[in-house]
């Protein structure tokens, strides 16, 4: 006897065999979709080969954990990291690799795996920028320190057209008198009042009239102070100069021409420092403005200024100082993604085993 609930199985089977014909082998072999992997040019993170084939460290770090997934993928190359994870917000790639900083902004659109990369901002100076006399002199040329010079200059010359008028013509023994005439009177003057007012005093040449040593009297209490604040003056800009040339810390950015790009954490760090800030849309912008001279300084993820000091730029940049403001990265993947905690356990597999270290120190040396 033929039970009922039999019959309706059957009947159901039929129906879908009906409705969806048969099954191929091709079927029943396929595994899962592809991974849809959002890519974005980050240097040395990601970047594309002549074939526009994505490398670089992030890529074959995914190469690593891909395998231990079993899962095919297919990268979507975007035009920026940012790029990259907009494509993540809006679903259109499962996740996003490259220079993605960890924040708590972006926690709120997408979900993070744990931190492979641990690293933070850097300063990248042009290797040219060496201290020299001529450009810290170079740099006593302002309104205000001319005005100095210029007070000093004239001072100088009014007490050697005052010591002549007293002096001219008298007779000292053993030292020379300033001569009658204007020319080379008058320069004799200036000598004794440049001399004088330094505290060199030579004794060549000295006033003999008492009304001479009234001005020398004069001489000294005005032009003593004029001449040690110029000295102190030239002095100080000299030693300023060289430090501020020398740019290492980010407290050595202030009043310097720095340049970032629109967007990054770097453009948010020199929001808050009283820098003179120039926005680029790439990196590689700012970059040319720097070799060019018209900025001192670029802030960017220290790996990537320390790779381009190492390759195109190398002789030409170097990167200073050590890591400000610290920088984790991570892979960006949709909320609530499954594929979250899988990844995080191939991630610290692969610390414990060393092949994370591996794949780091292939791109990286010993500096990060």
């Amino acid at each position: 006897m033929v039970r009922p609930k039999l019959i309706i199985c059957c009947g159901l089977w039929l129906t879908c065999a009906a409705l969806l014909g048969p099954i191929t082998p091709a079927q029943c072999q396929a595994g899962p979709r592809p991974l849809l992997v959002g890519v974005g040019s980050f240097a040395p993170f990601v970047m594309l080969d002549q074939d526009r084939k994505p490398c670089g460290f992030s890529v074959d770090l995914w190469q690593e954990v891909a395998r231990d997934l079993g899962r095919p993928y297919v990268f979507i190359t975007s035009g920026s990291v940012a790029g990259a994870f907009i494509d993540v917000v809006e679903h259109r790639v499962d996740v996003a690799l490259g220079g993605l900083a960890i924040t708590e902004k972006r926690e709120h659109l997408v979900d993070f795996t744990h931190s492979y990369f641990h690293t933070g901002l850097g300063i990248l100076i042009d290797i040219d920028r060496r201290w020299s006399l001529l450009t810290a002199l170079g740099s006593l040329l302002t309104s205000d320190k001319l005005a100095i010079i210029g007070a000093l200059l004239g001072f100088m010359v009014l007490a050697g057209h005052a010591i002549w008028l007293a002096e001219r013509g008298n007779r000292r023994p053993n030292a020379r008198s300033f001569s009658r005439r204007y020319l080379p009177g008058v320069l004799q003057g200036m000598y004794w009042a440049v001399v004088t007012a330094s505290t060199v005093g030579y004794g060549d040449h000295a006033p003999r009239s008492w009304v001479g040593r009234m001005l020398a009297i004069l001489l000294i209490l005005v032009s003593l102070p004029l001449f040690a604040f110029f000295i102190a003056q030239l002095s100080s800009n000299i030693t300023l100069h060289e430090l501020r040339t020398s740019i290492a810390v980010p407290q050595d950015l202030i009043e310097r021409r720095v340049g970032v790009v629109e967007g990054t954490m770097a453009a948010q760090y020199l929001s808050r420092v009283n820098a003179v800030t120039y926005s680029f849309d790439t990196i590689e912008n700012a970059y040319e403005w720097l070799l060019g001279g018209r900025l001192d300084a670029v802030v960017y993820a220290r790996p990537n200024l320390l790779y381009y000091a190492q390759t195109a730029g190398k002789g030409r940049v170097v990167v200073v100082g050590r890591i400000f403001s610290p920088l984790d990265y991570g892979m960006a993947l949709p909320q609530g993604s499954a594929l979250r905690e899988k990844i995080n356990r191939i991630l610290l597999g692969m610390s414990e085993e060393g092949r994370l270290e591996q794949i780091r120190s292939k791109w990286f040396g010993n500096q990060n």
